[in-house]
């Protein structure tokens, strides 16, 4: 079973968010955890987030000292970011298909991806079906 990308981060607190950007900020900095080839869709969406979390990481810490301006600007900075976090998830999520480790490395939340119980009744149903079909012509009564 594969991981998928938990979106948690679009409802965390300032303090909790930023958190979570400085570690996937980290990760997807890191060229040797993530490959150039991620980014050869988008080129631009890389170093625009880099910029973009970078003042972010310095309008947050401004912002601890409680000025109003400072805050709507770390608010306006955290969707942007949010903005830029989601099609980067889409993007390592497409690219796992083939790199499945690259989620992991990517700094971001993870979550297992589980199959209903529904689905297993369901086949072994189907194989039950099957297995009595069998049965039912090796042990039929001879013409």
């Amino acid at each position: 079973m594969g991981h998928r990308i938990t979106r948690n981060y679009r409802n965390m607190s300032p303090t909790r968010f930023h958190e979570h950007n400085q570690r996937v900020r980290t990760a997807l900095a890191d060229k040797t955890r993530i490959p150039e080839s991620i980014w050869a869709a988008n080129p631009a969406l890389l170093q625009s987030y880099l910029a973009v979390s970078t003042k972010h990481d310095t309008v947050y810490h401004e912002s601890m000292l409680g000025s109003k301006l400072t805050i709507a600007e770390r608010e306006v900075l955290q969707a942007q970011l949010i903005i830029y976090l989601d099609e980067i998830a889409s993007l390592l999520e497409m690219a796992a298909v083939r790199t499945p480790d690259i989620l992991i490395a990517s700094g971001f939340d993870l979550t297992k991806e589980k199959r209903g119980h529904s689905r297993a009744k369901a086949t072994a149903a189907a194989r039950n079906a099957a297995h009595a079909e069998q049965e039912e012509g090796e042990s039929g009564t001879p013409a």
